[in-house]
């Protein structure tokens, strides 16, 4: 497989489509990718918290640099597009 470069993730803002797909690329719908991240944030409590302080909520669609970073921070920036697989923090968190 070809490596994918992640840094746009760094710039500017992105649909929470985008970075689903980024974390979660195994799959063969944005939806369920999209669907996964938002139960791996929900598990997830210290990054939960500091999303919902940068403003996000069960709505959100489109995700700010200031909530970006927080993911990054919490999880790391993806390096390829199977970099997600071995985060211990998705790990527990698929289904």
């Amino acid at each position: 497989m070809k490596e994918q470069s992640f840094e746009w993730m760094l710039q500017g803002c992105h649909s929470i489509t985008e970075i689903a797909v980024a974390y979660f690329p195994n799959y063969q719908y944005d939806c369920s990718a999209v669907k996964s991240l938002r139960r791996a944030i929900k598990g997830h409590a210290s990054l939960l918290a500091e999303l919902t302080e940068a403003g996000f909520t069960h709505k959100t669609t489109i995700l700010t640099p200031k909530q970006i970073l927080a993911l990054v921070r919490q999880w790391g920036m993806q390096l390829s597009g199977y970099e997600g697989l071995n985060n211990p923090v998705l790990i527990n968190n698929r289904g």
